[in-house]
């Protein structure tokens, strides 16, 4: 529920924003999230998927797991805003009111470490308080949203907005854990061990964050450095219509989950058959998707003003590159439930290489739209053609192969179902 409500309330008020707006703020808005969030990694040092594992394997030593990660969170938040302010400073070539709106973002980060709570909150089985809370938040801020625009605020209230949403999660999340584990945050404590043991199991998720920030928001960045903000903020806005597919996907993957979880340990055969048969499925509905973007996409992005016009084509290509996302929707799910995770890092971190390398040559040439090919031919190189270059995942690479043809969902031969 709390992440169906982010999803429809990000994407109505995205699209008031950037109606309200414009290109070129949106832009330097835009450019601005893509700059800090490059540096998010810092705070978790990638430690978030093994934080609920260590919760419940040493529920005795919780004290020490959560007071140490909450301390490296801390100490990362402002590592990462020294570096950002850093850049900022010496970067003559950015404009004022760009560096503004960065060192202004980054002060969310102050409030990064607060989702400790959150990953304690669902590990415990607990998530509604955490749930709660990110509501409460989501209505707040995106009532102020609303608000502002009706009042045309300045661009930077918006960046305080951004703000605001960390600040009132992590008082709200604090609040919850004090009512729910009174006095226990006092036994809370850091640990030298405890923080060596964290660097040395986190790292390749670390450089995989990294690696994913990078493919996910480098675009952006070298649009606004190559060209200017207003085309990053029509690159932006085609890119807020693309997410919510992915951002859909994700729900429905974290739902079937469990599901695919107790099929893979308890009837291998059966597993096999529901990931041909979803893949498939998700295969279809890119299949549909994109005929419809196809067809009315200059439709579509007119939910904008006429100045994003210019969307429309990225739009097409963004769909041509959900393809292949949902071609391999399951891939992350049966990588870690095989446990082989580390094949994310190769790919993630070639992926971000590949898309950094072709948006360097596409948007000289093409512009926005040699963004969008960047992404769509990376997506395609990392989430399908490099499954077939390591044998322990060439599985993968033989589903999603057969999921193209959509065999199985028409098909009644059984043994096409065969791997």
């Amino acid at each position: 529920m709390e992440r169906g409500a982010r999803i429809l309330a990000g994407v109505f008020t995205g699209i008031l924003l950037a109606r309200y707006l414009g290109p070129g703020p949106l832009g330097i808005y835009s450019y601005a999230l893509s700059f800090i969030l490059l540096f998010s990694p810092i705070i978790s040092l990638g430690y978030d998927p093994m934080l609920p594992r260590d919760i419940l394997f040493e529920k005795d030593k919780w004290s020490e797991i959560l007071g140490t990660s909450i301390f490296l969170r801390f100490a990362g938040s402002l590592v990462a805003i020294l570096f950002i302010w850093g850049f900022t400073l010496f970067d003559t070539s950015m404009a004022n009111e760009t560096r503004t709106m960065i060192r202004v973002l980054s002060f969310s980060f102050l409030f990064y470490p607060f989702n400790v709570f959150d990953i304690w909150f669902r590990a415990s089985l607990k998530s509604k308080n955490a749930s709660i809370s990110k509501i409460i938040a989501l209505v707040i801020v995106n009532c102020l949203k609303i608000y502002f625009i009706w009042r045309k605020a300045p661009l930077i209230t918006f960046g305080w907005i951004y703000v605001c949403e960390f600040i009132v999660n992590g008082i709200l999340q604090l609040v919850f854990y004090i009512r729910t584990e009174p006095y226990k945050i006092f036994q809370w404590s850091a640990n030298k061990n405890r923080i060596r043991f964290i660097f040395r199991e986190s790292w390749p998720l670390l450089v995989s964050s990294f690696s994913f920030m990078i493919y996910n928001r480098i675009d952006q960045i070298m649009i606004g450095n190559m060209l200017d903000s207003k085309e990053v903020g029509i690159f932006a806005a085609a890119d807020k219509i693309s997410d919510i597919p992915v951002a859909l996907i994700m729900v429905v993957n974290g739902s079937i989950y469990p599901f695919l979880a107790a099929s893979f340990k308890n009837n291998l055969a059966f597993f096999h058959r529901q990931y041909m048969l979803l893949t498939e499925l998700y295969t279809f509905i890119s299949y549909l998707m994109l005929v419809v973007v196809i067809f009315v996409g200059g439709w579509i992005i007119s939910i904008y003003p006429q100045s994003f016009a210019a969307g429309t084509l990225v739009l097409k290509i963004n769909f041509i590159g959900l393809v292949f996302v949902f071609n391999s929707g399951l891939r992350n799910s049966y990588l870690s439930l095989s446990g082989n995770q580390r094949f994310l890092l190769y790919t993630t971190l070639a992926s971000a290489i590949l898309n950094i390398t072709l948006n360097f040559f596409l948007i000289p040439v093409f512009g926005i739209n040699g963004a969008a090919w960047a992404s769509a031919i990376s997506e395609f190189t990392a989430l399908l053609l490099m499954n077939s270059a390591f044998p322990k995942i060439r599985f993968v690479f033989r589903v999603q192969m057969k999921g193209f043809l959509l065999l199985s969902i028409f098909a009644r031969n059984k043994n096409l179902l065969e791997y």
